[in-house]
């Protein structure tokens, strides 16, 4: 039977390498947008790098070492600073091989039980409400659900790109 644990670090896995795939030929292209609505290829990477604040990894070690009791959550901002918007590819790359290294630690140090004993409380700005979150939940919600939802809006940008 499969851990927990082993189960989590394989979505990481799979992300990180679907992630890779995506952005692969995509680096004059960072800050194509199809139309003014629609984020660009580096707003989409640095949403999902520092959403939540410090990133998903960060709320983890703390959840799991039981340092972290809360968190504020604020949805639908790309994270953008104007150190990120110089960035190149080489450099976007390296801020996501040390986010996952990061969440790859993170969940690494958890124990089988953490999984659905710890918790963290989310105080949602952007919606207005408060809910307890589990390692469990964070990593399926916060994480995998949540990745996997901005990867398919990256292939869509590849493909409006005809790429």
């Amino acid at each position: 039977m499969t851990s927990q644990k082993e189960t989590h670090l394989e979505d990481v896995r799979s992300i990180q390498v679907e992630l890779a795939q995506l952005l692969e030929g995509m680096d004059y292209c960072l800050d194509w947008k199809p139309d003014a609505n629609t984020w660009s290829v580096r707003e989409v990477v640095y949403h999902l790098l520092d959403t939540p604040p410090g990133g998903v990894g960060r709320v983890l070690r703390g959840t799991i070492a039981g340092t972290l009791k809360e968190y504020d959550l604020w949805a639908d901002l790309s994270n953008m600073t104007p150190e990120r918007q110089s960035y190149d590819m080489a450099q976007v790359r390296h801020d996501i091989d040390r986010f996952f290294q990061g969440l790859t630690e993170a969940v690494a140090l958890a124990a089988e039980e953490d999984f659905e004993r710890r918790s963290v409380l989310v105080h949602n700005k952007s919606r207005g409400t408060d809910e307890p979150r589990t390692v469990k939940m964070l990593l399926e919600r916060g994480f995998a659900r949540h990745w996997r939802e901005h990867l398919i809006q990256l292939g869509g940008l590849r493909e409006s790109l005809g790429i």
